[in-house]
């Protein structure tokens, strides 16, 4: 288990959910973007809860091992939809090309602006 600290307060949740919060928040944090995300938690007296972060450029998580007092939080779901946001965050972006960037456009293409192509055999 593992003791997300942030914003004065902290939330206790499975290994791999904090692990995935800390990625997805540093490759938000890259990419100047922010999200709210909904994690599974323990919210103690053996009782299991959900809790909704924030996070993004200017998140300041800190993330420790937590003494493991019941069953570990996991949620499968959420590590898949996180998953899923990260490959999207970090899929490179196309743009448009715009064809000014390219110089003049000529529309009035003459044959002698191109060498001339020689078959083999001469024709």
């Amino acid at each position: 288990m593992k003791r997300i600290f942030y914003a004065g307060g902290s939330v206790v949740t499975g290994d791999r959910t904090a692990e995935a919060v800390l990625t997805y928040a540093q490759a938000l944090a890259q990419r100047d973007a922010s999200d709210v995300i909904d994690i599974p938690i323990f919210a103690g007296e053996g009782t299991y809860g959900r809790a909704q972060l924030l996070i993004g450029p200017t998140s300041e998580l800190l993330i420790a091992t937590e003494v493991p007092r019941h069953k570990e939080v996991e949620d499968d779901e959420f590590l898949k939809h996180i998953e899923e946001k990260l490959e999207t965050l970090l899929r490179p972006k196309s743009q448009p090309i715009d064809v000014d960037d390219f110089g003049e456009s000529r529309d009035d293409t003459d044959e002698s602006d191109f060498p001339a192509f020689e078959r083999p055999g001469g024709s």
